[in-house]
């Protein structure tokens, strides 16, 4: 099975780290794009977002840098075959 391309809104709160811990590592999806506010657009994720779970930030997840939520924002920065909404 082709492994699909995803995109995370919201990506900061405690939901879209949610959706990061389950689809990290996931045999059928690459995150490719995490998207949140304003507030957190062009930033690190690592520095955009409080990690709340018990678990670590994946490494390379805090490295992406996160884009605006919109739409055109969104299809800029990657080519994406999901989006995942938190």
């Amino acid at each position: 099975m082709k492994r699909r391309s995803v995109a995370i809104l919201a990506a900061t709160g405690a939901v879209g780290q949610r959706f990061i811990q389950l689809l990290e590592g996931h045999p059928w999806f690459d995150i490719a794009v995490l998207a949140a506010s304003e507030r957190s657009a062009g930033k690190k994720y690592r520095d955009a977002c409080l990690w709340r779970l018990e678990t670590e930030m994946p490494k390379e997840i805090g490295e992406m840098t996160v884009v605006n939520t919109d739409l055109k924002s969104v299809k800029e920065a990657g080519d994406v075959d999901l989006v995942f909404s938190a």
